[in-house]
């Protein structure tokens, strides 16, 4: 790649070329877009990020005052107390991602075209879910946690072990200990993923939000409430599938190119050394588990994984592998964060978001007949546990994933 190609890519202002008016429209469209599913996002203390000033951002904790239950004498001024605040700091990290887009349509109309508008869904879409998954990633190393079926660690945890009433009311309890405000001065919050609100939702305790909250005052994704518990659903809640496949764990999960009878052709790559540890490794694809009898390295495309088992239907192209020892059986481990007021915060993303497009023609001689243009997002993002013993982290596994008793 060429500097000029490499300058290109780099997305860094928002061109000229683009009139202000299709600008505002986009960033405005991007935000709509992207509000439904920032389901983390919305429970954290908010920080803006600084533009200019510096790089670290801060949250600021005061500790309780202690009891004043010593009788006042009258004319008597009692000693004051101090004030202690913990301040939490961090510095946001910059993420982004962009698309190539050719001059097929024209570009440079006042009003977004239903093609622009399309690209601008997906990189949307694809903003929210990474600030979510990034947030969800922070929350999950909560030291406040809670094993479903009174387990004591996720190792030995079974597909008996779904989340129950028992279980979100256990963890309010424990809130309601810890001096934890709910959310909203009245109800706490649960977040928790399809397969898990799946086994909730049967109870002849849940209550549907139109019975108990005008439209307008849900939160996003919100979908019921449990003894005096909210709860919110959202596809980027963490699940645990086990560690990595290698030793830098880097690698969480494997792509699926194609099956050819026990052999499994894969778009990674396999070096010698990761394909030797695969060996006799449990992975878990397609709702089941198998089990690898040995890896070939190789290439994008070359590298395979010869499976034991002879039955391989549901496992194609674009089929998702992940390491298969969640709980004791290799079934995931589906995290269900029960949180108060404060427990976290985040960078807000309104406040740094931002729609970045590249027009026809502005690459330069990297594109000498204005062919290519680019279309893309960038933001900063930052997420800290600001209080342990406000939020428990219930870990349980669910019907829906469950391939083992």
């Amino acid at each position: 790649m060429t500097e000029q190609e490499q300058l290109l890519n780099m997305n860094t202002t928002t061109s000229p070329g683009t009139a202000p008016l299709f600008q505002e429209v986009l960033n405005r469209h991007v935000l709509m877009r992207a509000k439904p599913n920032l389901v983390h996002h919305q429970f954290g203390q908010k920080v803006k990020v600084p533009k200019g000033k510096t790089k670290t951002i801060s949250f600021d904790k005061m500790s309780p005052l202690p009891k004043a239950k010593t009788p006042l004498t009258e004319g008597v001024t009692p000693k004051g107390n101090s004030v202690n605040i913990t301040r939490v700091t961090g510095t946001p990290k910059q993420y982004g991602a962009y698309v190539t887009f050719t001059d097929e349509f024209d570009f440079y109309a006042h009003d977004p075209s239903p093609e622009v508008l399309n690209r601008n869904e997906l990189l949307a879409d694809n903003a929210a879910e990474t600030f979510d998954s990034l947030v969800a990633d922070v929350l999950a190393t909560g030291t406040n946690v809670q094993y479903a079926g009174g387990k004591n660690s996720r190792a030995t945890l079974d597909a008996a072990d779904i989340l129950t009433v028992d279980e979100i009311r256990k963890a309010k309890r424990t809130l309601e200990k810890n001096k934890a405000k709910p959310i909203d001065g009245k109800d706490f919050v649960a977040i928790v993923d399809p397969d898990v609100a799946f086994d909730l939702q049967s109870d002849e305790k849940w209550e549907n939000p139109k019975v108990y909250a005008d439209p307008k005052d849900l939160y996003s994704g919100e979908i019921g409430r449990l003894y005096g518990v909210r709860f919110v659903k959202t596809t980027e809640a963490k699940v645990f599938y086990s560690d990595a496949f290698d030793e830098a764990e880097t690698k969480t999960e494997l792509l699926v190119l194609k099956v050819e009878g026990q052999k499994v052709y894969l778009q990674d790559t396999l070096t010698e050394t990761e394909a030797s540890a695969l060996a006799s490794k449990k992975i878990y694809a397609a709702g089941r588990v198998f089990t690898i009898t040995s890896a070939t390295q190789g290439e994008n495309g070359a590298a395979y994984l010869t499976l034991t088992e002879s039955d391989l239907t549901g496992i194609g192209a674009d089929t998702v592998i992940r390491p298969a020892n969640g709980d004791a059986n290799g079934n995931p481990v589906h995290a269900v964060l029960v949180i108060g007021k404060d427990a976290y915060g985040v960078t807000d993303p309104k406040s740094n978001v931002e729609i970045i497009i590249q027009a026809l023609g502005s690459g330069g001689t990297a594109d000498p007949l204005k062919q290519r243009g680019t279309h893309g997002w960038k933001g900063h993002n930052f997420a800290k546990i600001l209080c342990d013993e406000y939020m428990v982290r219930i870990e349980c596994t669910a019907t829906g994933t469950n391939v083992s008793a």
